[in-house]
């Protein structure tokens, strides 16, 4: 029941008009981007490079996934990441979702206490509070773990 309204469109009025037509697609961009995003509530770390060894002088990269899929850190999450060696200081990057650490040199792992890298965050605005454990000498899970020949001749 809207009421109708006529409108003489000049050409120097198609102009407008497309004018017009863009700035709402870019006004609907800018409305999709600011949109709330999904928090995450898990977060995995995989080590970039499995070849590397935990050893003195070497340097291992762990990176993180957000889960579910396509989800984020709080805006004002803050992130921690903790050894339980203290002479072994792992530190985050900007993202606050790599963890870098550099094996001091002469540094040797404890065969009692393995290696252990603590991560969290805490977010004061959206309670948001996740946490991992990242073992960097433990082997990767897909290792094989037998081997079988069977003989075909």
């Amino acid at each position: 029941m809207g009421k109708e309204i006529e409108v003489e469109v000049f050409a120097d009025d198609r102009k407008e008009i497309r004018l017009l037509a863009h700035i709402v697609r870019e006004l609907r961009e800018i409305r999709r981007e600011l949109m709330p995003k999904t928090l995450s509530t898990s977060i995995t770390f995989h080590q970039e490079n499995p070849m590397n060894p935990t050893a003195a002088g070497q340097t291992q990269v762990f990176t993180g996934t957000l889960s579910p899929a396509g989800s984020v850190l709080a805006p004002d999450a803050v992130a921690q990441i903790e050894s339980n060696d203290p002479a072994v200081q792992p530190t985050l990057d900007s993202t606050q979702l790599i963890v870098s650490v550099t094996y001091p040199a002469g540094w040797v792992e404890s065969p009692t206490t393995p290696l252990v890298f603590s991560y969290t965050t805490s977010s004061a605005s959206t309670g948001q509070a996740l946490s991992a454990t990242i073992s960097p000498s433990a082997p990767p899970s897909n290792l094989a773990t037998a081997v079988q020949f069977n003989q075909s001749t």
